[in-house]
């Protein structure tokens, strides 16, 4: 994903933030806390917003700049466009599919989120990315062996092994999320595998409201593995909620494939 935006071409401000007391009612089960993170979680049919900021990438620091849409649960689209908004980079990734055109290079690719994966040194799917650009729990991962505590004014839920609903004997992967009381909207992830040698972390600086739904506008994310790093740190404005979007994609004929 970041190296797609640097095609087009993070640390941002930390906003100042009142302690809020935990309820001790959170901190009694981490079924209601759960309750409590998921119904405060953003519900949307549609979301756009315009992205700007930087990237690590390979030890080199970039600048990067785009549009994203979404449809929740079928489509994530990134358009980057750093050049007087002319676009260099486009990608598309479904639940099954990840195509992509490089229009610098006249290239581009069609398959399955491996690719997004390589790129990282991840193990995502669809739903984890779409979860982790909106701030919201991986509604299809189990939930039942969570642990709940008071750390430094915020609830932290952590798991040591979670795993999709529909694959039990899947690699379980440790998950801590820190519930920020103000909004009970996530303020800090860390997904990583129980060596822990793969390791995502999300930071949510800051949220907006739009129409009575929190979605980040402050996002910062680190990807972890023995021998790389990358990080992307980007501030979302113009951000629209439940307005149809537009996810054309085409891929011109004369564009050759990668070389993977």
């Amino acid at each position: 994903l970041i190296l797609i935006l640097l095609l087009g071409s993070i640390q941002a401000c930390k906003s100042r933030r009142d302690i809020i007391l935990v309820s001790d009612e959170l901190l009694r089960s981490p079924e209601r806390a759960l309750r409590t993170l998921h119904a405060n979680q953003a519900d949307f049919q549609f979301y756009s917003a315009r992205f700007s900021g930087d990237a690590l990438w390979e030890g080199k620091n970039y600048p990067v700049s785009g549009s994203l849409r979404m449809e929740k649960d079928k489509a994530i689209f990134l358009s980057v466009a750093p050049f007087l908004g002319i676009e260099v980079a486009r990608v598309l990734i479904t639940p099954d599919t990840v195509k992509f055109i490089n229009r610098l290079q006249s290239r581009f690719f069609v398959g399955d989120i491996e690719f997004i994966n390589d790129l990282l040194g991840a193990e995502l799917d669809f739903y984890m990315l779409q979860s982790i650009l909106t701030g919201n729990d991986f509604e299809h991962f189990t939930t039942d062996n969570f642990k709940v505590s008071d750390d430094r004014s915020m609830v932290l839920l952590r798991s040591s092994g979670r795993r999709p609903k529909d694959n039990s004997r899947g690699t379980p992967l440790e998950h801590s999320i820190w519930m920020d009381p103000s909004n009970y909207r996530i303020r800090k992830a860390i997904v990583q595998d129980q060596t822990g040698q793969r390791r995502i972390e999300a930071d949510y600086n800051s949220y907006e409201n739009l129409s009575g739904q929190w979605l980040p506008s402050d996002l910062a994310l680190k990807f972890t593995e023995p021998d790389s790093r990358a990080e992307l740190s980007i501030r979302l404005n113009r951000s629209n909620l439940n307005q149809p979007q537009d996810f054309s994609f085409s891929i011109p004929s004369r564009y050759t494939p990668m070389d993977l």
